[in-house]
């Protein structure tokens, strides 16, 4: 959030309350703690909270570098939380504390971030790295609760909490694995082995408010081969 002052993030605010729409940062990766303080001689979490930006319609990503009593302000203020650990453990950012977080009744969803600093964009293989990095900063967290983060603890960030749960009253949206294969076999738990077996995997079919949009591995609403040339040559044609 140190890229943007105080007029920035009112007016943000502003338009935000205008159309009734949920706001996101992102803050207090160590990086962004230096520079906050460096340029503004507070930490990112005083400098939201004075422009009007600890509020429940609010999610912020990283928090790498958050103190208990950040911890216990961002909850009481009912904020919600993205970790992004595909990101910022390559960019040497931190990790965030997920289990302190939840702790403190903090929603935790799961985020990859973009291709700038995260080329995969996997959610999956991002759940595996969220549970293996957790004990450096805490308790590990379980493959089952990394899992939530990834589906109704994002859902919830969104505003959305009809989705990440399959239920009365949800979306029909559902993404089907297969936990057949060699790579689970002997997998004791085969929700727990989406993380721990085969992370890589693709999903065997998709449905999307009701409808079909992957089916036995395949993309069904666009031609894969022909998106990916189109990709390749768009990047071709951008400037190094």
């Amino acid at each position: 959030m140190h890229s943007d002052g105080e007029a920035t993030f009112r007016a943000l605010g502003e338009v935000a309350a205008q159309h009734g729409l949920r706001r996101r940062t992102q803050a207090n990766e160590q990086v962004d703690t230096a520079i906050a303080l460096e340029r503004y001689g507070r930490r990112p979490l005083d400098l939201l909270e004075q422009w009007g930006w600890l509020a429940p319609d609010v999610t912020i990503a990283h928090l790498c570098d958050v103190t208990d009593d950040e911890v216990t302000r961002i909850a009481a203020a009912g904020v919600t939380a993205t970790h992004a650990p595909g990101c910022d453990v390559p960019m040497g950012w931190g990790i965030a504390p997920v289990a302190r977080l939840l702790a403190a009744g903090v929603p935790v969803g799961l985020g990859t971030s973009g291709g700038g600093s995260n080329d995969a964009g996997h959610l999956l293989a991002d759940a595996r790295l969220a549970m293996q990095v957790s004990a450096l900063v805490g308790p590990q967290l379980p493959a089952r609760q990394v899992l939530g983060t990834a589906t109704e603890g994002s859902a919830v960030g969104l505003g959305r909490p009809e989705l990440g749960h399959l239920g009365a009253g949800s979306a029909g949206d559902l993404c089907v694995w297969d936990v057949s294969g060699v790579a689970d076999a002997g997998v004791a738990d085969p929700v727990a082995g989406l993380l721990w077996a085969f992370p890589g995997r693709r999903p065997r079919h998709v449905v999307v408010g009701g409808r079909v949009v992957v089916r036995d591995g395949r993309l069904v609403t666009a031609d894969e081969g022909e998106l990916a040339a189109r990709l390749r040559e768009r990047l071709a044609r951008t400037p190094a």
